[in-house]
């Protein structure tokens, strides 16, 4: 392998980490980004900065698609992610200076993992110790005030709990962040559509609603245009003026038609994914019928699924069969109108969060994201492990202990793997305001004396035990899921060994000579 290729590859990446790494905690500093454009974005949330982050090294382009995929998969711990792949690798790169092969080094961080899950299931205590909303509490880091806080975890903890008692997942769970007071902060049952409807004239409530969802434009029907099947056309010549005023009443009084068939089924809220042209509205309107449009699918996902309509067509497709029920209302949230539909089909909630700024809504709104996704995880085995680094701390003890016990080389890297997962308690220290590595030495020493739940506390600025007074715990399974993942990517970064143009395969472009690693 060629060392320089490694360390050129691997220079960006590390970088990347440690700037992640500093965002960790409710006290993670923010970034201020300054793209080739000009624009510029400061922000506290990885996955934001991230995104803006304008690199084209592959490396690091890896990097970022697994820290991208991670938050999809799980919603929470991407930055955990990120800053323990940093450590691991600037371990890894440390002994492969020194003569160690890489090959030797992701057998060793291996053999340091299986410790590591055994250690992390050794600490794990029944949810029902701490709670539910403990679990969102310590996730929810896009806020320090503490009436906050239990408001938005106690909220995050009541539709978590409905929602995964009835089986379903964090789709059902929708957060949608606005600029306000934080102390604003609202928990509706069903979906809330910020869309306002197409017609002022249109009905502002509609208990026991019929609900059609449309995938096209609300428009009258066209005479020489393709049929509803859609396989034949129909063209027609319009010489005169009485002609085209006939065709046009025509086909009003077939859209009339088509209406009055809807509203003979129950339809009376309408949600299209297409446009409500205007000649239409006041029709609707006339009839009692609420019409929102332009509605993007992911919202019309959350309406499926509150409601249990079908999405079809258009209104010649509305039946008694393809509609749910749902009470609607327009209401009027931080100076907008919204349309909340609240429906029994299946638990659905939005929980409309607010921050004083457009920065803080942006990180605001991916931390109850992610207090979410912890108490979904929490729920999923019922199982939570200390937080504020103190099951880092109880692992770290004893993959070393584990490595002491090993005659090979990779005695060394299961040692590196330890040493690097205090990298994540002495962020916390750091962000603290503490100094980080006197902050882990207090920590080594605790938990050298037994006390397996000391951690960093680090709204209150200090070490203590986690699990006494107000609890901090993280769920045992997103832990592991970022154990696993970390271990993962820094063997497979660590084994790259030359950067490659797809179109040119020549030896300047670094490849090294013998066979691959």
């Amino acid at each position: 392998m060629h060392s320089d290729a490694r360390e050129a590859l691997l220079a960006d990446v590390t970088r990347v980490c440690d700037l992640v790494g500093t965002m960790l905690g409710p006290f993670g500093t923010n970034k201020l980004v300054v793209e080739p454009g000009g624009r510029v974005t400061t922000t506290s949330s990885t996955s934001l900065f991230l995104d803006r982050l304008n690199l084209d090294d592959p490396a690091t382009t890896l990097l970022r698609r697994a820290a991208s995929d991670f938050r999809e998969t799980h919603g929470d711990g991407a930055t955990s992610l990120v800053l323990l792949t940093g450590a691991l690798l600037r371990a890894a790169d440390d002994l492969a200076a020194q003569g160690l092969h890489p090959t030797a080094i992701a057998r060793g961080y291996r053999e340091a993992l299986d410790v590591a899950r055994a250690e992390l299931d050794a600490q794990a205590r029944p949810l029902s110790l701490v709670g539910s909303e403990a679990v969102a509490e310590s996730a929810l880091t896009g806020t320090r005030n503490p009436a906050t806080r239990a408001r938005v975890s106690e909220a995050v903890t009541n539709a978590v709990a409905d929602v995964s008692a009835a089986g379903g997942g964090r789709e059902s769970v929708h957060v949608l962040g606005r600029i306000g007071g934080t102390g604003d902060t609202e928990l509706f049952r069903g979906v809330v559509v910020e869309t306002p409807p197409a017609s002022e004239a249109m009905p502002r409530h509609l208990p026991d609603a019929g609900v059609a969802l449309l995938s096209s434009t609300v428009d009258v029907p066209k005479l020489g245009s393709a049929t509803e099947s859609g396989k034949t056309t129909r063209s027609l010549d319009v010489d005169t003026f009485e002609e085209r005023a006939a065709i046009g009443e025509y086909e009003r009084e077939e859209f009339r038609r088509l209406l009055g068939s809807a509203l003979d089924a129950g339809c009376r809220f309408v949600a299209t994914e297409g446009g409500v042209n205007e000649r239409v509205e006041a029709l609707l309107a006339e009839a009692g019928v609420t019409a929102i449009q332009r509605v993007d699918d992911d919202v019309m996902r959350r309406l499926v699924r509150c409601t249990g309509s079908q999405v079809v067509p258009s209104l010649a497709e509305v039946t008694p069969e393809t509609m749910g029920t749902a009470d609607v209302r327009v209401e009027r949230l931080a100076g907008r109108e919204f349309v909340h539909v609240d429906a029994d089909h299946s638990p659905v909630y939005s929980l409309v969060c607010r921050a004083p700024d457009p920065r803080a809504v942006s990180a605001f709104e991916e931390s109850v994201e992610g207090a979410v996704a912890a108490v979904f995880a929490a729920l999923a085995d019922e199982r939570v492990v200390p937080g504020g680094g103190a099951v880092e701390m109880a692992i770290e003890r004893a993959v070393r202990d584990a490595a002491t016990q090993h005659d090979g080389v990779e005695q060394l890297a299961i040692e590196a793997f330890g040493e690097a997962l205090a990298a994540l308690p002495r962020a916390l220290a750091v962000s603290a305001g503490l100094d980080g590595w006197a902050g882990v030495i207090r920590l080594r020493v605790a938990h050298t004396e037994g006390r397996s739940a000391f951690g960093v506390d680090s709204l209150r600025g200090e070490t203590r035990d986690v699990l006494d007074g107000e609890p901090i715990v993280d769920p045992l399974g997103l832990k592991r899921a970022v154990l696993d993942a970390a271990t993962d990517l820094s063997t497979q970064l660590l084994r790259i060994d030359a950067r490659l143009s797809a179109s040119d395969l020549s030896d300047d472009d670094g490849v090294a000579d013998g066979p691959p690693v």
